[in-house]
């Protein structure tokens, strides 16, 4: 029984020290990442890299997303870390879809290692399907990208804040009153 509680004993420790590594660790060179992609903690324990996607409200959306919904998402998912990112923008693309399930159908999923899930409901079912868990920054772009271009709004989501419309002075006043003018052209 010694040498069983003594095995557990150094199972814990190597357990703990793959958990926390020693201070001694080198932390990753991180120099090659774009800053404005990523917020770099400064400490001296390693931490996980995170990422920031804004969200063009204002985008010119296609046929498959539903403006109104579009309206309501958030003005930038994270800084999370990249996986959590990336299913978050996914889902709010699942749903903000006039139809589910073809949005959903346009998604890829991803397969081995660990996956988050995404979920979309269609035809009186929940459906659901894993993307891959990723920790690169770019394949979060690269994904959304792709997602984007299925989905006919390419500029959907930045690395980069958009600059959202405003027009110049930006004053309810002056939009009513453009607004107005543009009515008074049209009859």
């Amino acid at each position: 029984m010694g040498g069983s509680s003594q095995g557990a004993t150094r199972a814990e420790q190597n357990w703990n020290t793959w958990l926390s590594p020693p201070r001694s660790t080198p932390e990753p060179d991180v120099s090659s990442i774009p800053q404005d992609a990523a917020t770099i903690p400064n400490s001296a324990a390693p931490q996980a890299l995170t990422v920031c996607i804004y969200v063009n409200k204002q985008a010119s959306l296609g046929p498959y997303l539903d403006r109104k919904k579009v309206q309501q998402l958030p003005e930038h998912f994270g800084p999370e870390r990249p996986s959590t990112v990336l299913q978050q923008a996914v889902q709010a693309c699942i749903d903000c879809a006039l139809q589910q399930k073809a949005v959903f159908s346009l998604i890829k999923p991803g397969y081995g290692g660990e996956m988050v899930p995404v979920s979309a409901s269609f035809e009186g079912k929940q459906h659901l399907l894993s993307l891959l868990a990723v920790n690169s920054i770019g394949y979060v772009l690269r994904f959304l990208k792709k997602l984007c271009r299925s989905l006919l709004c390419d500029n959907l989501f930045s690395n980069q804040p958009f600059q959202q419309y405003s027009a110049a002075p930006g004053t309810p006043e002056v939009y009513e009153n453009r607004r107005m003018e543009a009515a008074s052209v049209r009859q």
